[in-house]
């Protein structure tokens, strides 16, 4: 699971029509709520890659973000970076547009209120007309050309549902850049158990691999999706507000029968988390999060029993701080989404108030 990065909100994106009025005048349902309309009409002028960045009290962060992406991306590629500010303080917001003024290809949207890291990426959608779609952390700064690489890689293998590139940390250091789906066999026997168990669901992490491989999941930092195949999923689930969106959106697009893919050439730096504080409500939101995850991807017996182990996990480290011991308990009646930091959200008044 990848540290949070930037901000977050949390919008649906466009629906695809609208029923008839009925005989009284009111509107009927809504038909299938997700994202042709936005595929299909606007084809003709589409882009090949749009770049959607969060940002939240964090604009210098985003601002080099911003400047790696035109540094290193071929002209001869289309794309668009589109930032969305997630209801930033004002002196925040206000740095981010002065730094990046007359930035090509760019545009900025800020929201009022601050959704989530799901619902940031769904906001950002909406302006967003391109083939693919690169989710990146405001906290990274490519290498390399990714848009291209992973641009390029996505066209040539149509199983490709999702694909990122290779992760380093801020010291240039390597780390790895997918994980796995959270299991019961990985909890109890650790990676090398498991992979003992079933190897093609385990790769090995801390190989630095030169040729594209199949893999679970990548990570939340950097995700480049195929667009329809978004489409086809709905989307990000918004009720992650901050963790657990990588695992979900890959467990969505394999159950669709689309494959997740790391592709090494394409290289980047993430700060892991440096614009997202850690505290008890980041930590609660955590097990909100996974607990969420294993209630929709699992039976009630395995999420029992996750249940349970993030319980005593968090129990036996009551001697570092009560917070410990307070986290337990959480996670032992559920860790339920009513909880969430995305239901104590707030807006601001808009600079045009000021």
């Amino acid at each position: 699971m990848a540290a949070a990065g930037p901000s977050q909100l949390s919008m649906a994106l466009q629906p695809a029509s609208i029923n008839n009025t009925s005989i009284n005048g009111s509107l009927s349902r809504w038909q299938e709520p997700q994202h042709i309309y936005s595929i299909a009409s606007v084809a003709h002028s589409m882009k090949q890659v749009a770049v959607i960045i969060i940002n939240f009290n964090s604009s210098a962060y985003t601002v080099d973000c911003i400047n790696s992406i035109l540094e290193n991306t071929a002209p001869t590629l289309s794309y668009e970076i589109i930032v969305v500010d997630n209801n930033s303080v004002a002196a925040d917001y206000e740095t981010l547009l002065r730094q990046t003024e007359g930035y090509p290809h760019l545009s900025i949207h800020r929201s009022i209120v601050n959704l989530g890291f799901s619902g940031g990426n769904m906001y950002g959608l909406q302006f967003a007309n391109a083939a693919y779609s690169f989710f990146l952390n405001n906290d990274c700064v490519l290498l390399n050309d990714n848009l291209s690489i992973l641009y390029t890689f996505m066209q040539e293998h149509p199983d490709a549902g999702l694909c990122c590139g290779q992760m380093h940390n801020s010291d240039m250091s390597f780390h790895h850049s997918f994980g796995y789906f959270p299991a019961i066999s990985l909890k109890l026997l650790g990676s090398s158990g498991a992979r003992w168990l079933s190897a093609g669901a385990y790769p090995k992490r801390k190989v630095k691999y030169s040729e594209p491989l199949r893999v679970p999941l990548v990570t939340g930092a950097a995700m480049f999706v195929d667009f329809r195949k978004l489409a086809e999923i709905g989307g990000f689930d918004t009720n992650y507000f901050l963790y657990c969106e990588e695992e979900d959106l890959a467990k969505r697009l394999q159950q669709k029968g689309y494959t997740c893919y790391l592709q090494p050439e394409a290289r980047f730096i993430h700060h892991m988390g440096k614009s997202t504080s850690r505290n008890y409500a980041i930590l609660r939101e955590n097990y909100i999060s996974l607990l969420y995850y294993h209630r929709k991807h699992h039976n009630y017996a395995a999420y029992t029993l996750f249940k349970l182990l993030y319980f005593f996990k968090n129990i036996k480290k009551f001697y570092k701080g009560a917070v410990y011991a307070k986290l337990a308990f959480f996670i032992l009646k559920g860790a339920p989404l009513t909880y969430s930091l995305k239901h104590s959200q707030q807006i601001s008044l808009p600079p045009a108030f000021d």
